[in-house]
């Protein structure tokens, strides 16, 4: 056995599997000569010097072969045949690893450490007893690939909803990277927001040209969806109890959605969504067509989507901060109609503005639930009406700062908006009368809103203007929203009036406000075409563990968070003559009041597509000639979105 390991052999595997059998020979030699004992190796050719010797010695037990093959000692061939067999290859590699060394490269490590890792094999395979079989440390392997958790890089940008205003052509106000990776760094975006389309589907092209080296062709088509599955229980003081019933506790799907969204030409875009939880089983939501680049107009929309009302109603279903939008939305916005928008942005991407023209159509109550409602989402995708129901929409935002540097995670924004609508309808009587009607749930509920509305059917109504004719509304509306890092907050302040047949003006102010910090160092994202704060993260650590038997080794993202809301649905100087509800319920209907209600948050995201939320709410509905009926809420929900 030569003392030391050859110059200029590395490269040439002949010579190394000469010693790997010649180490065979002197190993079974070893064993044969002792009376049955047993001088372990050191572990692989990588623990030699590069010109040490290689010499029995003690080493730790890193893997041994299992006693029932240690005990064996019957070598498969004979010591001299197989030393005689050794001597003939390292001669021949010797000699083969001579003639090349002056040209021969010294070879990277890897391949080093793969053919130590077949030599170890071998040494297994052939049950030779005592010997050690070296674990190879490998740089990057699996278990240190997923410790490494990708998906948790803090520079990876969260989900954006795509149906949200500016996040088509803009990506929220970020250009995607020209290179195509789209890496840690881009968020799955929500394609039914605008500003959002384009960005998510450049994303998928250059992804798909980076793995397959081709480019996808127009028309291109992508599917989008999330879920929410809510449980609710509700705490009635007595009074409450008496006044609403008994608010059932439940659990739910509260949405569940899927989308096409495609771009069918480099200018066209679409988006066709239904919702499968709530009542119609699909429902009409977000559903449009829209063309970029209109001089003057920008981008214009054409279909049934959010209309430019207010920051909560521009903000993303999926990326809410709480578990439902504000009871002051609720009774002020007329929120998702069909009609025809533009919308577009300064050069500077620091002010934003949308327009609309939309339907309101007819409050139609066939006298169990209202089938049309100038008010929330028009699931039919309809509304109709002979005389008015049309109704105009607008907004502007502006960013007073904005750190750039940081991409938003410090700015302040203003913004105003202004919507005037006619009520649809015909007549003062019948259930087509031109009508108008504002009523607000508790900011959670179990059950369908668009049902009676009543205890029997799911959460009530806790305060209800009732049906009162009306030939038009208008609403006004003023927001303040401060990025701080990990802390922010959002206020808005709504005044919304309607004119009574023959009969004064009545207004209906209500706010809210509410703040967040985020526990673990994450900070909300702005979107700059929609002027929204998107409740939206990528945890810098994911929440994983190591298995059954392992421990947690990540925990997500958390925030806590708080919000006041406002509404005054008092409706003092209501005609009586023009009051055409009279529901005794439980609960009955009008029910003039005011709400208050203070919400403390948890939310919890365990990667940037996975949240689960908790939400107590303390309402406080103060009814015209009850006085205070408070109840309690604990809601929880788990969503997935995609």
């Amino acid at each position: 056995m030569p003392d030391t390991i050859p110059q200029g052999g590395w490269g040439n595997h002949a010579t190394l599997a000469a010693l790997h059998h010649l180490r065979q020979a002197t190993l079974m030699a070893v064993l044969i000569g002792e009376a049955g004992g047993i001088v372990p190796m050191k572990g692989s050719l990588r623990d030699q010097p590069k010109d040490g010797p290689i010499s029995p010695s003690p080493a730790p037990l890193t893997r041994m072969l299992p006693p029932t093959r240690t005990e064996r000692l019957r070598p498969r061939r004979s010591s001299l045949a197989v030393v005689t067999h050794a001597l003939l290859l390292a001669a021949v590699g010797w000699l083969a690893g001579s003639s090349g060394r002056a040209r021969a490269e010294p070879p990277s490590t890897p391949e080093r450490a793969d053919v130590d890792e077949a030599v170890a094999q071998s040494l297994a395979e052939d049950e030779i007893p005592g010997t050690v079989v070296p674990l190879i440390e490998r740089e990057g392997g699996p278990w240190e690939r997923f410790a490494q958790n990708p998906s948790a890089n803090p520079l990876r940008r969260p989900n954006l909803d795509p149906g949200q205003a500016g996040n088509i052509d803009q990506g929220a106000g970020r250009r995607f990277e020209e290179n195509g990776d789209d890496g840690p760094r881009n968020p799955v975006l929500d394609p039914g927001q605008i500003g959002n389309l384009d960005i998510r589907l450049e994303e998928a092209r250059n992804r798909l040209e980076k793995l397959e080296g081709k480019t996808e062709q127009l028309p291109l088509i992508r599917m989008s969806g999330f879920f929410q599955v809510d449980d609710g229980l509700f705490s009635q003081s007595p009074a409450s109890q008496a006044y609403y019933g008994d608010i059932q506790d439940g659990v739910g799907f509260r949405r569940a959605r899927l989308s096409a969204v495609g771009k069918l030409t480099e200018f066209t875009n679409f988006s066709i969504e239904f919702d499968f939880a709530q009542i119609g089983r699909p429902s009409f939501f977000d559903i449009w067509g829209e063309q970029e680049q209109i001089p003057i107009l920008g981008t214009v929309r054409i279909g049934q989507f959010r209309q430019p009302g207010t920051m909560d109603a521009w903000t993303s279903v999926r990326h809410l901060e709480f578990l439902e939008r504000s009871a002051a939305f609720q009774a002020t916005d007329p929120f998702r109609r069909v009609g025809i928008m533009a919308y577009a942005m300064s050069e500077d991407e620091r002010t934003s503005w949308a327009y609309s023209v939309y339907a309101t159509g007819l409050t139609f109550f066939d006298g169990f639930q209202t089938v049309y409602q100038t008010f929330g989402d028009n699931r039919a995708g309809t509304e109709i009406g002979d005389n008015g129901g049309i109704g105009f929409a607008s907004r502007i935002t502006h960013l007073l700062d904005y750190d750039d540097l940081t991409d938003g995670r410090y700015l302040t924004h203003v913004g105003t908006g202004f919507l005037y609508g006619q009520t649809g309808g015909s007549g003062s009587t019948g259930v087509g009368a031109k009508t108008y009607r504002s009523f607000v749930f508790p900011e959670f509920f179990v059950g369908d809103p668009a049902g009676l509305g009543l205890s029997a059917a799911g959460t009530p109504r806790v305060v209800d203007s009732g049906r009162i004719l009306a030939d038009n509304f208008w609403m006004t509306h003023l927001e303040f929203a401060r990025n701080a890092g990990p802390a922010h907050f959002q206020t808005e302040v709504m005044l919304e009036g309607f004119n009574q047949f023959g009969g004064p003006t009545t207004f209906i102010p209500a706010a809210y406000f509410q703040c967040g910090y985020f526990l673990t160092g994450e900070s909300a994202l702005y979107l700059k075409q929609a002027g929204v704060l998107d409740y939206n993260v990528v945890p810098h650590t994911t929440f994983f563990g190591t298995g059954r038997r392992g421990r947690l080794a990540g925990w997500g993202a958390w925030e806590a968070a708080f919000r006041w809301t406002y509404v005054d649905l008092s409706c003092t100087n209501i005609n009586p003559a023009n009051q055409l509800s009279n529901s005794a319920g439980p609960p009955p209907a009008p029910g003039y009041g005011v709400y208050n209600a203070p919400t403390l948050a948890l939310n919890w995201w365990w990667n940037r597509f996975t949240r689960v939320q908790f939400n107590y709410i303390h309402a406080m509905p103060d009814i015209r000639g009850q006085g205070q009926l408070p109840f309690d809420i604990f809601g929880t929900r788990f969503q997935i979105e995609f």
